[in-house]
């Protein structure tokens, strides 16, 4: 895990961001969301300007040398300004991969399964079983909680878990996972 500097979880919102930063020998996250207002009838650039602000916003939350494990997008979603959604995860992706830090896209069904064992898991589920295998981390909602369970991914993909024992089903999750190309490959 020594390539990184922390292990960060993503779980992009238009409203409330959640993230959590694992830093490389902290004993703790920090654990947080990021929040913007807006609606739906706002005008073309009112609402470029406030994904770029809330991107701005989620860049610098992320500290350089990163694993930044985020949720992937949900195709079959189509509730609440899907596109502004989208949007925001390109933004947020390009502004990433341009950097030191690293980027895995981890889609909701695998972190639903790491969580609770079962991919279709609601988002409740997955709160209830992040608050009862993390106590010591402070999550206070759906969006921390998913976030707290990718950034568990990836320090499970580092070799350094921070929720062992973990059920075989839970771990399956992570059958068709791998660290990207250039992680996989530096010594």
């Amino acid at each position: 895990m020594t390539q990184f500097g922390s292990v960060v979880g993503l779980d992009l919102s238009l409203t409330s961001t959640g993230i959590a930063v694992y830093p490389q020998g902290k004993p703790a996250p920090w654990v947080g969301t990021i929040g913007s207002a807006g609606k739906k009838g706002d005008p073309w650039a009112t609402r470029y300007r406030r994904l770029d602000n809330l991107a701005g916003r989620i860049i610098d939350a992320v500290p350089e040398n990163a694993l930044v494990v985020m949720e992937a997008p949900s195709y079959g979603s189509v509730t609440g300004s899907q596109h502004d959604r989208s949007g925001l995860w390109w933004m947020v992706y390009d502004l990433l991969a341009g950097t030191t830090r690293t980027v895995l896209p981890v889609e909701p069904t695998v972190r639903a399964k790491y969580a609770t064992g079962k991919g279709n898991a609601s988002k409740d589920a997955v709160l209830a079983a992040a608050v009862r295998r993390y106590p010591d981390i402070a999550i206070d909602g759906n969006d921390t909680a998913d976030a707290v369970v990718l950034m568990a991914i990836g320090r499970r993909l580092l070799g350094a878990p921070i929720d062992d024992p973990m059920p075989k089903v839970n771990l399956s999750a992570l059958d068709k996972l791998s660290l990207p190309a250039e992680v996989a490959a530096t010594p």
